[in-house]
C-alpha cells in the first residue's frame, strides 16, 4: 500500500511536469492583407546556481535490510533458543523497522548537474522483555549511519518542477564494522519553487521509495547552462 501511494504521487508530479511543459509555450499571431503567419516559441527560463537543502524519509530496501539485519534469519534463531533455554521467564518482541531519515545538501552548479552529499539514519526496534511483568531488560535494536557523497542529474528542468536521476557512494556503518555502499535514484521529481516537495524511486541507504520536503535559493552567481 506504501508503494501504491508513491507511485500515485509520482504519476501526480509527471502530471504536473507536462502542464508546466505546455505553460513554457508561447504563440505570436502575424495577420496581413493575404496570410497569417503563426510562430510558436519555447521559452526557456533563466538559470541562476542555488543551494539545495532537504530532508526526507524512505521505506525498506534491500541495502537497509542488510545494514540492520545483521544476520536475523540466523542469529535471531540461534539467538532466542540459546537465550531461552535459560531465561524462560523472558521473550522477545517482533522486530520493526522504523524507517530511513535522511538529509542531504547539494550545489546547484548548473542546469544539468547538482552535486553535495547525503547523511542517512536508518533504525529497527527489538526489545527482551520480562514474560510476567512486562519490563524491558534488554535492548536490541539495531542502528545504521551513512555519510555519502552524491550527484544529481537534472534531465528536465523548469523553475517550478525537475525531474532527475542520482547516484551517491560512500561509508555505511552499523556502529559495529563499517563499508562501502552506494544509493541510486533511478527517477525522481521535485515539485516547488524555493519550498518544494520531492518524491523518489530507487535503490540503497535512502530506501526505496521515498519522500520529503526541501528549500532552496539562489547562490548569487550566475550559473552555465
Amino acid at each position: 500500500m506504501k508503494y501504491c501511494r508513491f507511485i500515485v504521487a509520482l504519476l501526480v508530479a509527471l502530471f504536473v511536469v507536462q502542464g508546466a511543459m505546455a505553460q513554457r509555450r508561447t504563440k505570436t499571431v502575424v495577420q496581413t492583407d493575404s496570410t497569417t503567419v503563426i510562430t510558436t516559441v519555447r521559452v526557456v527560463p533563466n538559470f541562476a546556481p542555488k543551494h539545495d537543502f532537504r530532508i526526507g524519509i524512505g521505506s525498506l530496501s534491500l541495502t537497509t535490510l542488510f545494514a540492520l539485519d545483521g544476520g536475523w534469519n540466523i542469529d535471531d534463531y540461534y539467538y532466542d533458543f540459546r537465550q531461552d533455554m535459560t531465561m524462560a521467564d523472558t521473550y522477545l518482541t517482533p522486530r520493526h523497522f522504523v524507517g530511513n531519515y535522511s538529509l542531504s545538501y547539494t550545489y546547484h552548479d548548473r542546469r544539468w548537474l547538482q552535486y553535495g552529499g547525503t547523511v542517512t539514519f536508518g533504525a529497527s526496534t527489538r526489545w527482551r522483555k520480562d514474560a510476567v511483568t512486562g519490563q524491558k531488560i534488554e535492548n536490541l535494536s539495531r542502528y545504521a549511519l551513512a555519510v555519502m557523497p552524491s550527484v544529481r542529474f537534472v534531465w528536465f528542468y523548469r523553475e517550478k518542477v525537475q525531474l532527475y536521476s542520482s547516484i551517491s557512494l560512500g561509508l555505511v556503518t552499523d556502529f559495529d564494522e563499517a563499508y562501502v555502499w552506494g544509493d541510486m535514484t533511478l527517477v525522481g521529481c521535485s515539485f516547488g519553487r524555493k519550498v518544494f516537495g520531492f518524491v523518489e524511486l530507487g535503490g540503497g541507504m535512502a530506501g526505496s521509495a521515498r519522500i520529503g520536503l526541501g528549500y532552496r535559493f539562489d547562490a548569487g552567481r550566475n550559473g552555465k547552462k
